[in-house]
């Protein structure tokens, strides 16, 4: 009798604390609050001045969403160019490299369809690179990257002296040959929601075009 009285104990409990279908998606809901930040308006693409330090060609994209986790952030980059939608996705790991002296990690690039192709011919015409019309933004990539302020941090011990809201790294695309090899700036705004890229020489254009082309 008081095994039994045990067991129907133990159900009622179970029972009070299993949570309502309300409690559950209350749960849910603030799990996604954790992991997503609110859209941001989709902007036109900005391009810089030829008189900046740039070369002319110098970008800035709105990002329309930012999704978080525990190992990374993406950024789902979407502007407005002549009429159309361009952009792509970013995905930057926000977990610390496993070997703390080093200084490169790995982001990852994917297309978002159709409007990725459409900021490679973008991107393709301000970089005055001739494009085959068949040409496809790459699927995915893995590229490596520093980020600028770690690495003025460990460099000199200090913060850089003109160190902005942005988050800035230095992208390095690199192939088989040394035709796929490039580098550019880019830099982040969480908190306006875009993106720029920026060129570290524009002799790298062809290949920066040549990395992001379906192959």
């Amino acid at each position: 009798m008081r095994k039994a009285i045990i067991i129907i104990t133990t159900i009622v409990s179970i029972g009070c604390n299993s949570p309502t279908d309300k409690e559950k998606e209350l749960t849910k809901r603030a799990d996604v609050a954790k992991t997503e930040d609110s859209s941001s308006p989709v902007t036109e693409m900005s391009i810089g001045d030829q008189d900046d330090e740039g070369w002319g060609a110098d970008i800035r994209l709105s990002i329309g969403e930012i999704i978080r986790s525990d190992t990374s952030v993406v950024y789902k980059v979407k502007s407005l160019y002549k009429m159309k939608s361009i952009g792509f996705d970013l995905s930057l790991p926000t977990a610390k490299p496993q070997n703390e002296n080093a200084l490169a990690q790995i982001l990852t690039i994917k297309s978002s369809g159709e409007i990725s192709d459409n900021f490679l011919k973008v991107l393709s015409e301000l970089y005055k690179q001739e494009i085959d019309s068949t040409k496809r933004f790459i699927k995915s990539a893995r590229i490596a990257f520093i980020d600028l302020n770690e690495f003025s941090k460990r460099q000199f011990g200090k913060e850089p002296v003109n160190k902005s809201e942005a988050k800035e790294i230095k992208i390095f695309f690199e192939g088989n040959t040394s035709d796929y090899y490039a580098e550019l700036y880019l830099n982040i705004n969480e908190k306006e929601h875009w993106l720029e890229l920026k060129e570290k020489d524009e002799s790298y254009r062809d290949q920066v075009i040549k990395f992001l082309a379906t192959r």
